[in-house]
């Protein structure tokens, strides 16, 4: 885990991008507080971030756990593929 304050990662982001690819996260910090967090991500795991960090995936997921807990069920494939074609994928 490292902290860098936003002018070391303005001179020094290819090398804090390098300690990403060995695994370490880097606290990026604005005055003082955190602010955000390099964290490499994959080809393979880029569909996966949008998708999770969608704001109308999010509302699903929230409907589906509201409607798991009064006994109904929502399967979660048929509710990615929903959303994918919401979003113009499919």
């Amino acid at each position: 885990m490292i902290f860098a304050n936003i002018r070391e990662v303005k001179s020094k982001i290819s090398e804090l991008l390098r300690k990403t690819d060995k695994g370490e996260d880097v606290f990026i910090t604005y005055r003082g507080k955190p602010r955000a967090v390099l964290h490499r991500i994959s080809q393979d795991d880029i569909e996966d971030y949008i998708l999770l960090n969608h704001p109308k995936f999010k509302e699903k997921i929230k409907k589906a756990c509201k409607e798991a807990l009064e006994g109904k069920v929502t399967d979660l494939n048929d509710l990615i593929t929903e959303t994918e074609k919401e979003l113009g994928r499919i």
